[in-house]
């Protein structure tokens, strides 16, 4: 029930996912036994106070809405790593459901919101339950993506999650957000390419590019495709301001939300981050912190990479590379990851890594065994003394 009602939550507002998330990590964090079993992954103690860290650099500039971004990204990991620390192929499956079902209600809500204020305002993109419609949009990925796994996993129910595509993709039009329909776009490809559908993944693609041949051409058909080259200038001087930032204060950055005090600073253009997840992890957390991301991520895809290999929970860690690889893709133009409802839905489908996860870190550490046994091997027969009769 807790992992239902922290998905339920994520499709509420802000505040109430906040609260559901800062409630979980609490619990964990003053039980003996919870914490121990959020921070069995020995990385995982490391990124949280990483973010603790973070926090207090935030202090040092004055960046307090930094800092209050770190201890709730601490938080989030937390909650996460506890979540993973339980999680069940059926639970898993369960949370997936409930998160297509409350996308469904979201997306209603998007198609009211833009038919009460077409009169008025015929630009306006539906925000849905979430702060802005960026965020909705990323949200639509992650779930359009999981609908599909659901569709393999749980054929019997097809209809349903077809109905979830169709409402969510209908929620990503409305939301205009140009970024998120290319990464979904990718993503799902992805998705269907290790799933070994490689003649639909063709067909996608192919209609993709047509689609947007038909938008370069008809920019009528698709919001927000004349406005391009405004939005255009304005990433790039974002990003200017960023660079200089990075220039600045490039060890340690100056704690999340750093793009605030940099657009002050150098007279950029005014937003909440530098449209960019590369820049905006070096903005915020210098060259020291996004080695430290780096690093962490390195151990979790060597961890998914042998689940692969042995197929372990094949199609979650494909459901996991898939909105991985979106996130990744969105985060050249945006940052919409950092944020809470956002990275938990991530967070709750990376849980599924905490399957049978004992016996994919046996694998994993009985093959570093015998890499450095190899190599002590040979090395030890480079150095040996050799006996000619």
């Amino acid at each position: 029930m807790l992992v239902l009602f922290l998905t339920i939550s994520i499709f509420l507002p802000f505040y109430v996912s906040m609260a559901a998330v800062s409630l979980i990590a609490f619990m964990t964090v003053i039980n003996y036994e919870r914490r121990a079993e959020a921070f069995g992954d020995p990385y995982s103690i490391g990124i949280v106070l990483f973010f603790l860290f973070t926090g207090f650099v935030g202090q040092v500039y004055n960046n307090h809405i930094g800092s209050a971004y770190s201890l709730f990204a601490a938080a989030l990991l937390v909650c996460g790593f506890y979540i993973r620390s339980f999680m069940t192929k059926q639970l898993f499956d369960q949370a997936m459901d409930t998160a297509c079902l409350s996308s469904v209600a979201c997306a209603a809500v998007a198609v009211f919101q833009k038919i009460s204020t077409y009169a008025t305002v015929p630009s306006f993109r539906p925000i849905s339950t979430f702060t802005n419609a960026n965020y909705y949009a990323t949200m639509i990925e992650f779930v359009v993506l999981i609908a599909l796994y659901r569709m393999i996993t749980n054929a019997q129910n097809r209809r349903f999650y077809l109905i979830v595509i169709a409402s969510n993709l209908v929620g990503l039009y409305l939301s205009a957000s140009m970024s998120a329909i290319f990464s979904l776009g990718l993503a799902v490809l992805l998705f269907l390419y290790l799933k070994g559908k490689r003649k639909i993944a063709t067909i996608i693609g192919v209609s993709g590019l047509f689609l947007v041949a038909a938008g370069l051409m008809m920019p009528e058909l698709f919001p927000r495709i004349e406005f391009i080259d405004q939005s255009w200038d304005q990433r790039v001087n974002i990003w200017a301001t960023s660079v200089k930032g990075i220039e600045h204060h490039p060890f340690f950055g100056q704690g999340a939300a750093a793009y605030r005090l940099a657009c002050e600073e150098y007279f950029g253009y005014k937003t909440y981050h530098a449209h960019n997840l590369y820049l905006d992890t070096l903005l915020n957390f210098g060259l020291v912190g996004a080695a430290v991301i780096t690093g962490y991520l390195y151990c979790q895809g060597k961890i998914v990479l042998t689940r692969f290999r042995n197929r372990i929970c094949g199609n979650m860690n494909i459901l996991l590379a898939a909105c991985s690889c979106a996130i990744l893709v969105h985060g050249f133009t945006d940052v919409t990851i950092f944020w809470g409802q956002t990275a938990m839905l991530f967070l709750l489908i990376f849980s599924s890594t905490g399957i049978n996860a004992v016996y994919a870190g046996g694998i994993l550490r009985v093959r570093q065994r015998l890499a450095a046994a190899t190599g002590y091997l040979e090395h030890s027969n480079q150095g040996a003394a050799v006996f000619k009769n």
